[in-house]
């Protein structure tokens, strides 16, 4: 039903409600006359709503170079973003008002009309303001995530009417104001064509030519897993999201998701020892030579790997995401793809990003637990993965990982288990790797089976709880707990985190919510 900010945001985004009432009511009340003071008031909001635009559309920036500058996440500056549109909506709304006020008692109520329809300045006031309250009535949460593909569209289209209002409004009787409204357009446009740059760059290559191709393989459980082979090679951080577009699907709409598995790893892990490139292209020439059926002598084998190592490992980069079918896009990728022979779907795409989530540190910890609701998993696979690789070389302080993931049916572990059976094989998994998963309705106990010590299944839902507990009777240095995953198991998460927080604990939690 919607997001509270954390404790911190609370505070800020209090005293700046705060300021902005302020600056609105600390009129000249030594002024006796009414209209006075409503035309005071009239130019000081209308003032604070432009200014107030300006950081309204920074923090909705993709491309938002605070984010980098301050280590701050898009998710975090997206809530301010959403507030300052509040702000900037009501301060809107409290100017027109003011000035209809005015005019009302000066001419009458049909002559403000009349002005408005008839006078330019005061039409594109009132498109501007008119805009603004479609943009806060439309972007409430539950209509947000409920129709997300509409939202879009008509969050975009608001947000363009508004500024073409104001500034028509400010330019036709030259308020001062117009530099900001300059400032506000250039940020904007700025921002979108670093989207196209960073989307035309990743996915073509002008001088190898080639672009983006897209596989998409319809799984059990209503899901894809869509795999980006880019025509570069890219470096990729663990936590990090792209926007998926598919025209054949959806010709122009984009959407967020986690990077869930990225190859080769040294686009994630770069080695730190010449050893591990050694291996690292070792294993490169295995899958070239296994996929062309060529056999080559060991001599002819060394001396590949020698030049490749002198120039770099040039392999491209293949990027995965799953996509759970709701509803809009990601249900037509679906079907679409059941529909192909082998449910499996080539087609052509683009990703724009990658974009980090957040900055936590997860190698400087020496207990990492890692909560994942349903589809949430995708945004801890790299997580694990790079630890582990790092963990071998000696490069990081983690000594133990939980894994724990919490789905409805086994169906879903179609989802990741390639990816799942090759951190399964990596070096010293079994002294730092545990995972529990959490079978909420099974079809029967016969699925729930633990392979292992380390690899355990239960049926019913996951008690972040008990599970938390647990971890922490066995930690070692440091504990951070990462959460990502619908708002309800989050929200448990939190609890019981804040809970052992209480009691003394020293953790630190990272929530990833995608609150957009």
């Amino acid at each position: 039903m919607g997001v509270l900010p954390s404790r911190l945001h609370t505070i800020l985004i209090t005293i700046y409600v705060l300021s902005q009432v302020a600056y609105c009511a600390l009129l000249s009340y030594s002024v006796n006359e009414k209209a006075a003071l409503v035309a005071e008031l009239r130019g000081r909001s209308g003032t604070l709503a432009v200014l107030n635009m300006i950081p309204l559309f920074l923090f909705a920036g993709r491309n938002n170079a605070l984010i980098w500058l301050l280590g701050i996440s898009f998710d975090t500056y997206n809530t301010f973003h959403r507030w300052l549109g509040r702000i900037v909506a009501i301060e809107s709304i409290v100017h027109t008002t003011a000035w209809f006020v005015n005019a009302v008692n000066e001419q009458g109520f049909s002559d403000a009309i009349n002005r408005i329809r008839d006078t330019a300045f005061f039409g594109w006031g009132a498109v501007g303001t008119a805009a603004m309250i479609l943009l806060i009535t439309h972007s409430s949460s539950p209509i947000r995530h409920a129709f997300y593909e509409t939202f879009l569209h008509l969050h975009q289209f608001a947000a363009l009417l508004a500024v073409v209002g104001v500034y028509l409004h400010s330019q036709i009787d030259s308020l001062p104001q117009r530099p900001w409204i300059y400032l506000i357009i250039f940020i904007w446009i700025f921002e979108r064509c670093m989207r196209w740059y960073r989307r035309f760059s990743i996915n073509f290559n002008l001088r190898g030519g080639g672009s983006t191709m897209v596989v998409i393989k319809a799984l059990p459980g209503e899901a894809c897993r869509v795999t980006f082979h880019l025509p570069h090679r890219i470096n990729v951080k663990p936590g990090s999201h792209v926007y998926a577009f598919f025209p054949t699907i959806a010709w122009w709409m984009s959407h967020p998701f986690s990077v869930a598995w990225v190859d080769p790893s040294t686009c994630v892990t770069p080695p730190s020892h010449p050893t591990a490139a050694w291996n690292e292209t070792y294993n490169a020439y295995d899958r070239k030579n296994l996929k062309d059926g060529f056999g080559f002598s060991d001599l002819e084998k060394q001396d590949y790997m020698i030049n490749e190592l002198r120039h770099g490992n040039k392999q491209k980069t293949s990027l995965s995401l799953v996509i759970a079918a709701r509803t809009g896009m990601t249900r037509k990728l679906y079907n679409k793809a059941l529909a192909c022979p082998n449910s499996t779907l080539r087609t052509y795409g683009f990703i724009e990003g990658p974009y980090n989530s957040h900055t936590c540190p997860m190698a400087s910890y020496g207990t990492v637990i890692l909560f994942s609701g349903g589809a949430g998993i995708t945004h801890h696979m790299l997580h694990v993965r790079d630890l582990l690789l790092r963990a071998e070389e000696g490069c990081v302080a983690t000594q133990r990982i939980y894994l724990i993931w919490s789905i409805r049916s086994t169906e879903a572990l179609n989802w990741v288990r390639e990816w799942m059976d090759a951190i399964l094989q990596l070096p010293n998994r079994r002294q730092l790797l545990v995972i529990k998963l959490f079978i909420s309705k099974p079809k029967s106990q016969h699925e729930i089976k633990s392979p292992s010590e380390t690899v355990q299944m239960f049926p019913g839902r996951c008690r972040p709880s008990v599970v938390l507990e647990e971890a922490l009777l066995r930690r070692v240095g440091a504990t951070v707990v990462s959460v990502c995953g619908p708002g309800a198991f989050t929200d448990e998460v939190r609890a019981a985190t804040r809970e052992c927080m209480g009691r003394g604990m020293s953790l630190d939690f990272v929530e990833e919510s995608f609150t957009w």
